[in-house]
């Protein structure tokens, strides 16, 4: 966090003690990290006026009663659950009885002056519904709030359920400073996450509970720069009510058919990866303007297997393409090579072991070959030297442990090592950022950790490439399904303290092959560009290791 993380306040706007388990989290990672709770906010509210039993059946909105019901009765998602705040025994609690006017929250003015004495950097709101007025300044960098959709897309509610009912392949989250227009405040940050279109509760947990981390990353900004610099959201989608008796039905219909057709998809629907490779330079392909017209020579891997996650390297006695051998029959990858002097015809495992590899990112470093592959399942990052001699990898030393990382991407600037990775529970969506002195390291974890969450281009897809004078960093993008096409970023800040890209460009499957429903790692260099893509098939040997990962034998 920083030797200044004591000097961030905030308080947090409660309607009790007890909060969703979301929350509840979110909070406890702010305090955990040092940021400092000065100050609870509890909504004294005691409810509207007696209203009574004739006047409440004329008022209630029939033509929602199914999705009230649902929703409080029978709809109880992980991350709903109610939790009991853990206040720090010293922090002041302050009851306000809020003012309200129609659909708005406002404060007293006496209550405001109140919360101003302290001297709060922000206030997080997990209570009191929509609030307006001067409380809105109340601390120094505003009332901070959630929004669970993209603003731009779905204004309204409830979180993350039209994404679902509409298909819409990415849910947005956004971290804002509240201002008086509805859902549409400062933005400070935003997330993407592709939307789990067979369960709704799975949906909604997977968006609450990874964004718990907004806060804090928006505290370790403001740690590093000072400052914020919230943008203001420009939407213009209109505001969505909860859903009609009719859409519940159709929301019922949707979950049971989906499901249903995740299950039989996950079963008979296998991923087929393949390796291509053209000899062209990577620059020159990615420039191209028409990549159906590129010759394309294809692997041949026996019927269950497949060959994915390609990465080249030229040395002085003759061109690699490193890959990922994943077997069917074995259900693992195993890590190969092909050779240019063998026209890229045998393959050559060079690894054995127990546990899954894949990703071989490889790379050259003072006269030596090395190679960082994906190691997920031993808790570890290690570093291997390649021996050209004998075809095998020879272990170096551990760069990360006890930690489950994916696709391993290493990038060398101004003396600093920079090792960019997935963690495997968020592989993704969730890109974080180490830093070294030495290739060797010790590596630690960037303050703007994670520098990146969004679906569409974080996972890493190949090495970081200059292209057109830029520095370029090729990402996965997952939206609708693993291995949709590939991103381009343009890194514009890369340091110890900072980070920062800019999308450029979409590397789309080529549709005149045989894989043509995906592609998700680029590489090349002066030589040889290499990509690998995929189709869908069936195999037996497929469909008993789905099978054994449903009944978890």
């Amino acid at each position: 966090m920083g030797t200044h993380s004591k000097d961030i306040r905030f308080g947090l706007m409660v309607d009790g003690s007890f909060v969703q388990r979301w929350q509840a989290e979110t909070v406890k990672l702010l305090i955990g990290n040092g940021i400092k709770l000065s100050l609870v906010i509890m909504n004294d509210d005691s409810g509207p006026e007696h209203v009574s039993f004739f006047e409440k059946i004329s008022r209630y909105p029939y033509r929602r009663v199914v999705f009230r019901v649902w929703n409080r009765f029978l709809f109880k998602p992980e991350c709903k659950t109610a939790t009991e705040l853990d206040i720090p025994g010293d922090t002041p609690v302050m009851y306000c009885k809020p003012i309200i006017k129609g659909i708005s929250t406002y404060f007293s003015e006496e209550d405001i002056e109140k919360i101003k004495s302290h001297d709060l950097d922000f206030i997080l709101r997990f209570g009191f519904d929509i609030v307006r007025g001067g409380i809105l300044n109340s601390a120094r960098h505003g009332i901070w709030s959630y929004h669970h959709d993209d603003e731009r897309v779905v204004r309204g509610g409830p979180p993350g359920f039209w994404e679902f009912m509409r298909g819409i392949p990415e849910n947005g989250v956004i971290l804002q400073q509240l201002t008086d227009s509805l859902d549409k405040g400062l933005i400070i940050r935003r997330m993407k996450f592709s939307t789990t279109m067979h369960s709704y509760k799975e949906h909604l947990n997977r968006l609450f509970f990874e964004s718990e981390t907004l806060p804090l990353q928006a505290c370790n900004e403001l740690i590093t720069n000072g400052e914020l610099n919230p943008q203001p959201s420009n939407s213009k989608a209109p505001i969505i009510h909860p859903p009609v008796n009719i859409q519940m039905l159709k929301y019922f219909w949707l979950c049971l058919w989906r499901r249903l057709k995740f299950h039989v998809n996950f079963l008979f629907r296998q991923e087929d990866w393949n390796i291509g490779y053209c000899m062209m330079p990577v620059e020159r392909f990615i420039n191209h303007k028409n990549k159906e017209l590129i010759d394309i020579k294809w692997f041949k891997p026996k019927k269950s297997e497949y060959f994915a996650d390609p990465f080249v390297i030229t040395t002085k006695k003759d061109t690699y393409i490193f890959f990922e051998w994943y077997s069917n029959k074995k259900g693992k990858s195993d890590l190969a090579v092909a050779i240019k002097s063998e026209d890229f015809g045998k393959y050559h495992l060079i690894s054995d072991f127990p546990e899954h590899r894949s990703y071989p990112f490889v790379f050259e470093n003072e006269n030596a070959i090395y190679c960082v592959p994906e190691a997920y399942k031993t808790n570890k990052v290690s570093l291997y030297r390649f021996d050209e001699e004998n075809l095998k990898l020879e272990f170096d030393c551990d760069l990360l442990e006890d930690v489950s990382f994916t696709d391993p991407t290493l990038y060398q600037k101004n003396g600093k090592w920079f090792l960019f990775v997935t963690p495997q529970e968020n592989s993704h969506t969730h890109l974080l950022l180490y830093t070294a002195d030495d290739i060797h390291g010790p590596y630690k974890a960037h303050p703007g950790n994670p520098v990146k969450v969004d679906c569409a281009d974080s996972r890493p897809a190949g090495k970081i490439l200059n292209i057109n004078g830029m520095l370029v960093r090729p990402a996965q993008n997952s939206t609708e399904h693993y291995g949709q096409s590939i991103a381009l970023n343009r890194i514009v800040q890369l340091t110890e303290c900072q980070y920062k890209e800019e999308y450029l460009e979409e590397i789309l499957p080529l549709t005149n092959t045989p894989y043509d429903k995906g592609i998700h790692t680029i590489n090349g260099d002066d030589i040889v560009t290499v990509i690998d893509a995929k189709r869908f098939t069936f195999t037996w040997h497929g469909f008993f290791n789905q099978l054994k990962q449903k009944t978890r034998l």
